[in-house]
């Protein structure tokens, strides 16, 4: 960043009122990006990682709320390693609802990522490599753990581990306006919100919250470009019938059953009390249920894997809790759960991270059972009309073969915004293979699907994914 970058985002940072001579010394101090953080946050070694890191790395935490219900918030920070003074910072809010960001860090879009290993669970322990595929080659990555009481973050009260959507945003926007306090010379770079699944319920939420804090008088401004969401859940009963006419689209259930289902349900399959209805829905569960509901091709690992014959809303990962080692279905199916446990509820891995003791913030979970969460923000429309209508910047990508929320939800609920199609669905491509199908919207709205991926598509084809994401993040407006 040039020097007088530097200035102008301190004064802008600093206020009017402050004095001037102490805002030139201030800004002529601050170093460039990846310099200026808190002393002792930098990460020199990450858990099961060997050799030099390929950007500069930090953590630690901010902590949110007010003096009696302190909430501390853990953070992990990953510097761009093509333009930090320019390149977006991009924060990822996980889904869940309530599971680590570490999550998306080592098997989607961080810059490490986790070696395959068959033994972990015997006497193995984890390690991790470099992703070619990471955010970190476009973007400087942020993720957070919340709510309270995930990962590594923890509260100074047993109560806030109760919690919702609205809750939740509150704490975000609190941490993301002290992050920057700590972090100013990233003020200015464009900045977006990122999630997947569940997050889609959160993205919008603190985008539009970050928005009328902007507009306020005073305060700190955030550099808001847009937001992007995978798989999102938008709205309760889109998301929940369309897995009826997915199912059947997709050659799951049979023609008859189908048509049943659409004389006897009228278009409303979930929540539908008619006898009639529910009788048959009761026969789509029964054909469904031996299918991995985030990729319907990939073996029912990461969901339900025989712990339970429950039809249920969103994969928490709490399943992973009852699995033994004795598995029918295999070691790939826990082995995730394992290697991030080993990786991170250690002493040595807890100091690298630069996290609270385990007598402190309690053992690390990725999905901890604890957490007692409630969705109270049950359709998403009138946020995403709110940010639209100013012309910010989305991205909705979906794989196409998940099943939890399928990319026809996202389409059925897109139709519902109203907006004008710029560009047909049309295939887009990387290097002359077609990678998946795309419309481009009015008001800066880009959908696309990933052919072949699953529920997170980074996780199942990393680089067609990496395509999309940097083809929009620098500014494309179609892929």
């Amino acid at each position: 960043m040039s020097r007088r970058r530097r200035i102008l985002a301190c004064v802008e940072f600093a206020g009017a009122g402050a004095p001037l001579l102490l805002v030139v010394l201030l800004c002529l101090c601050v170093p460039p990006p990846g310099c200026a953080a808190p002393a002792g946050a930098e990460v020199a070694e990450f858990p099961g990682f060997q050799g030099e890191l390929p950007s500069k790395h930090y953590a630690g935490y901010i902590t949110v709320g007010h003096e009696q219900r302190k909430r501390h918030l853990y953070y992990y920070f990953a510097v761009s390693e093509r333009n930090p003074s320019l390149d977006p910072v991009v924060i990822w809010i996980n889904g869940g609802p309530a599971c680590s960001g570490f999550s998306a860090f080592l098997h989607s879009i961080g810059p490490l990522k986790m070696e395959d290993s068959k033994q972990l669970h015997i006497n193995e322990d984890p390690q991790v490599t470099v992703n070619p595929y990471s955010w970190t080659k476009m973007a400087s990555l942020l993720l957070v753990d919340s709510p309270a009481g995930v990962g590594y973050s923890y509260s100074d009260n047993e109560d806030d581990y109760v919690t919702n959507d609205t809750s939740r945003v509150v704490d975000l926007y609190d941490f993301l306006t002290k992050w920057f306090t700590e972090y100013t010379e990233f003020l200015s770079n464009p900045f977006y919100v990122a999630g997947c699944s569940y997050s889609g319920v959160l993205v919008p939420v603190l985008s539009q919250e970050i928005l009328e804090r902007n507009e306020e008088s005073s305060g700190m401004k955030i550099n808001f470009k847009g937001y992007s969401l995978c798989n999102p859940a938008v709205d309760v009963d889109i998301e929940n019938n369309a897995h009826v006419p997915y199912a059947f689209r997709m050659g799951l259930i049979s023609d008859e059953l189908f048509q049943n289902l659409v004389t006897t349900c009228n278009g409303k399959y979930w929540n539908n009390s008619t006898p009639t209805c529910r009788g048959n829905m009761e026969q789509f569960y029964m054909q469904i249920k031996g299918i991995n509901m985030e990729h319907i091709l990939c073996p029912p690992c990461r969901y339900k894997m025989g712990i339970t014959k429950e039809f249920v809303e969103y994969d928490s990962g709490q399943m992973f809790e009852s699995l033994s080692k004795t598995s029918t279905h295999g070691l790939e199916c826990h082995e995730q759960e394992l290697a991030l446990e080993k990786l991170f509820d250690t002493k040595l891995g807890r100091e690298k991270l630069h996290a609270k003791k385990a007598e402190i913030s309690g053992a690390w979970k990725r999905c901890p059972r604890h957490i007692q969460y409630t969705r109270d923000i049950l359709t998403l429309t009138e946020y995403h009309l709110n940010i639209t209508a100013k012309g910010y910047r989305v991205f909705l990508y979906s794989g196409d073969h998940s099943l939890l929320v399928p990319f026809s939800a996202t389409m059925e609920w897109l139709k519902k915004l109203n907006y004008k199609e710029i560009e047909k669905w049309h295939p887009w491509f990387v290097e002359n293979q077609i990678a998946g199908y795309s419309i481009g919207y009015e008001n800066n709205i880009l959908f696309a699907t990933i052919k072949g991926a699953g529920h997170v598509p980074s996780d199942y084809l990393p680089f067609e994914a990496f395509v999309a994401y940097q083809r929009w993040i620098d500014g494309a407006g179609s892929l």
